[in-house]
This record gives structure tokens, C-alpha cells and sequence, in this order.
């Protein structure tokens, strides 16, 4: 393939054909490159930023569906490929094996896509496994589930406070048993990503343009983080033989309450108009508390009170929750500010 004709830039006029139609035509040799014959029926899509998209099939059909061979492979991998299918936003995929597999291959495959929102089993063998997205997930809105990650999110961070300051076990080992909701919302997110920067119409495209769905996604990633802060704070609730009293119960409970806040109103400049008075809220807020959490100037908790170690661990956390908001506030004032 010549990179004289393949690399190089072409520039070509819009021609009028019968008052009706506009015509371009293409240099054969740098058509032919492309892979581009007399006949051939292409698509053209326009991009936000003004770009034309012209391809040789439309994405989306089924004819371009992953048809994967996995038979080297078992256990947790087969769960690694299927999600990796789905968050790389494909419609309709297959896994095939030469032989067949095990009843506990196709299980782990089944339950994989299962376990994923908007996937489903839509064909099962002896030798292969097929999925396709649901009917519904089209309906399914990035922004709705970044607000469903921040609910879940901080109502782990919240039931995780809860269980330190009551000294609940119970609710600590249930806040440690959401994660996989949160990794769920999450993948779903990216999968979003995936089919919004890949696809470049239809009505599978998620309704955003490619600059906010990249901006959801590092929200996403931020509110991933909160949770994270959420099972730390769960697992010292679990570890404390006592929970804390007295002047330490209560600026706990302060800070994990406002470090929340700062989460709260971060995603919400990002998703309700996006005001950017509203990011400025949140970030006033999350430097408010970073003055208060700095090294030198940390509450030092009578050890009657609270565990200085534990307090610790739970101050680093509920610092790291705050900064994950003021993280996602910026990203809001860019967001509101940028140019369309």
C-alpha cells in the first residue's frame, strides 16, 4: 500500500450534480487504498465538532460481532473476556470453544454477563456461549447512572459512618458486600464511553457528546473512589473493639458528614445545569476541610475516646472523600465553562 496515496491528504471540491445532489470524487488509486471499489454503499455521519465520518458499514448491524474463541482459557478469564466485550460496547458477541465446555465454564460465563446491566445470554451450546445487549439498555441514560453510582456511593459512605460510630458489625459487613454493585454501575459507565467515542450515530449511541461522556466517565471514576473510602472506613468499624465517645464520635461524625457534602454537591454542578456557582460551593467547602485535616493541624482524639490509629485510618479516608469531590467539582466548572 503506497503512503503516497494512503497517508496523504487529499483535497477535493463539492460538485453539483442536477440541482438535486452534491458529488465529491475520489483519486481511484487512494480510494482503492482504502479499500474503497465502484459499488460499494457507504455511510456518512457528522460529527459535533463538524467532522464527516464516512465508513464502508454501518456500525451496529451484527455483521461485525466478536466471535471470540476462549478454549484455551477458563475459570475467572472467561469472566475477563465477557466483560471486557461489554464495557468495549459491543451489541452482540460469542465465545466458542473447539470441544465444549464444562458445565462450570458456561456458568461462569452466564453469570458474568448476568452480573452486567443491560447484558444478556442470548444463545447457549455446548461449544459456545452468545450475549447480546437488551432491548431496554438502549433506554438506559450515562447521566441517570452516574447519579445511581453517586446514591449508591455515598450511601455506603453513609451506612459505613453509621456502623463505626453505633459500632454496627452487621452494617459494616453489608457495606462490604456492595462493591459489586458500584464495579456494575461503573462498567456500565464505560460501556457508555466505549459506544459514545465508536459509534458514530443510531439509536444504541448514547445521548451525549464525546467531551461530556469522557467527563462522566472520570466522574464515575471519582465516586469509585468514595466508595473505596466507604469500605475502609466499614473495615475499621470491624476491627474496633469499641466504637468512639465523646468529642471524637462527634467530629467524626462532622467531617464524614461534610467530606459527604462536598461529594454531593460536586456531581451535582455536573448533572443539574451544571452551575458553576454550584462547583464553587463544593470546592470553597473541600478546601474548608483540607485546612482542617492538614497534618500539623489534625484533631488529636483523647485515646479514652478513640483509638488514635483507627482515628487515623478514618481521617485519611474522610480526607480522600472530599478531595474525590473536589476533584469532580473541577471537572463541573470545565464542564460549565468550556465553549460548546
Amino acid at each position: 500500500m503506497s503512503s503516497s496515496t494512503t497517508d496523504t491528504e487529499i483535497s477535493r471540491k463539492v460538485q453539483s450534480v442536477g440541482g438535486s445532489s452534491f458529488t465529491v470524487s475520489l483519486p481511484k488509486g487512494w480510494a482503492t487504498d482504502h479499500g474503497l471499489e465502484a459499488g460499494n454503499e457507504v455511510y456518512l455521519y457528522p460529527h459535533e465538532d463538524g467532522t464527516l465520518i464516512l465508513r464502508t458499514c454501518e456500525r451496529g448491524d451484527g455483521t461485525d460481532a466478536p466471535d471470540v474463541s476462549v478454549g484455551h482459557l477458563s475459570g475467572d478469564r472467561l469472566q475477563w473476556v465477557v466483560y471486557a466485550l461489554y464495557v468495549a460496547g459491543e451489541d452482540r458477541f460469542t465465545l466458542r470453544t473447539d470441544d465444549r465446555f464444562t458445565s462450570a465454564e458456561r456458568r461462569a460465563m452466564t453469570t458474568a454477563g448476568n452480573d452486567l446491566i443491560g447484558l444478556e445470554v442470548a444463545d447457549e451450546s455446548t461449544d459456545s456461549v452468545a450475549f447480546r445487549s437488551m432491548r431496554r439498555s438502549g433506554s438506559l441514560s450515562i447521566g441517570q447512572t452516574v447519579l445511581n453510582l453517586r446514591y449508591v456511593a455515598l450511601s455506603m459512605h453513609r451506612n459505613a459512618t453509621s456502623a463505626l460510630l453505633d459500632g454496627d458489625d452487621d452494617r459494616a459487613r453489608e457495606v462490604l458486600r456492595q462493591p459489586d454493585d458500584v464495579d456494575r454501575q461503573f462498567a456500565f459507565v464505560n460501556r457508555c464511553v466505549e459506544r459514545r467515542v465508536g459509534l458514530p450515530r443510531g439509536p444504541n449511541r448514547p445521548d451525549v457528546d464525546r467531551r461530556t461522556a469522557l467527563d462522566y466517565y472520570a466522574i464515575a471514576r471519582e465516586l469509585e473512589g468514595v466508595a473505596s473510602a466507604a469500605e475502609r472506613v466499614a473495615t475499621v468499624a470491624l476491627e474496633l473493639d469499641a466504637p468512639p465517645t465523646g468529642a471524637a464520635e462527634s467530629q467524626l461524625s462532622d467531617y464524614a458528614r461534610r467530606s459527604r457534602r462536598v461529594v454531593e454537591r460536586a456531581v451535582e454542578a455536573t448533572i443539574d445545569g451544571r452551575a458553576p456557582e454550584t462547583a464553587y460551593d463544593a470546592l470553597d467547602q473541600r478546601e474548608t476541610l483540607a485546612e482542617e485535616f492538614d497534618l500539623l493541624a489534625r484533631p488529636s482524639f483523647d485515646a479514652s475516646e478513640a483509638d488514635p490509629y483507627y482515628a487515623a485510618l478514618v481521617l485519611e479516608a474522610l480526607d480522600r472523600t472530599a478531595d474525590h469531590g473536589g476533584t469532580v467539582a473541577r471537572r463541573a466548572l470545565k464542564m460549565g465553562l468550556r465553549t460548546p
